[in-house]
């Protein structure tokens, strides 16, 4: 309905829903459900990790792009800048929040910096990742969302729990996820009339092996830096490049 943004859209609302329902509904054993469910999911990426991976038609080619890419995303530890980033925002706002509770009574300046403070760490809880990207691909190269729905029942059990302890100033986090996830799918389908099917094709079956990982450690079973892999999903379109450079 919504064409290549079908997926950011339901994210969005999922996001929201989550947050009204934790906001109304605080309940330690609902809580525990959502946890349970969440881990649950894991074996449904797994399931959508294997189907994308199965069809492999060049293992050649997957080894050295994994091998590359990962091998440039350890250098730079794209997982630890993540982490720095969601840190220093975090950060930003605290600080925020103390210069404007200088009084030790509770003003209306310190309610909205404990709100905003909330809404940022929901925003880095959902958009940084790499599912993220890894969907914003998905949506933009194949017009599927198996990967943002997957991520949206995620997100919603997550702003569920938050909106639980911090109340329905979650829900705006939704218009980060919408803004972030949208302009990355834009992105995605404007470079992707330029690329040959056999790129995004191979793009899409590391990404697949990926999420292999990423369910590991959403059981907690492995504490793999996949942020770090994210590279290998752009070298087959490094390599059309150059290819197309000294053609």
């Amino acid at each position: 309905m919504f064409g290549i943004f079908t997926g950011v859209i339901v994210n969005t609302v999922t996001v929201i829903i989550g947050s009204l329902v934790g906001s109304l509904v605080k309940n330690e054993k609902l809580k525990n459900v959502g946890d349970r469910v969440f881990q649950a999911f894991a074996f449904f990426v797994i399931a959508i990790g294997v189907s994308g991976a199965a069809g492999i038609s060049d293992p050649v080619a997957v080894i050295l792009c994994i091998v590359i890419g990962v091998a440039i995303g350890e250098l730079v530890d794209i997982d630890r800048q993540f982490e720095r980033l969601s840190s220093w925002l975090q950060r930003s706002i605290r600080k925020k929040g103390k210069k404007d509770g200088a009084e030790e009574t509770v003003t209306s300046a310190e309610a909205d910096s404990a709100a905003a403070q909330n809404v940022i760490m929901a925003i880095c809880l959902f958009c940084i990742g790499s599912m993220t990207f890894l969907g914003a691909m998905e949506s933009a190269f194949q017009h599927t969302h198996s990967i943002y729905y997957t991520k949206s029942v995620m997100d919603m059990i997550s702003s569920m729990t938050l909106a639980m302890g911090a109340g329905i100033s979650i829900a705006f986090a939704a218009a980060g996820v919408f803004v972030y996830q949208g302009l990355l799918v834009l992105l995605a389908s404007l470079l992707a009339p330029v690329l040959t099917d056999a790129s995004i094709a191979l793009s899409s079956q590391i990404g697949s092996i990926f999420l292999i990982a990423i369910a590991f450690n959403m059981v907690g079973v492995t504490k793999i830096k996949v942020a770090n892999f994210l590279p290998a999903m752009f070298i087959p379109f490094i390599w059309q490049a150059i290819q197309l450079l000294f053609a």
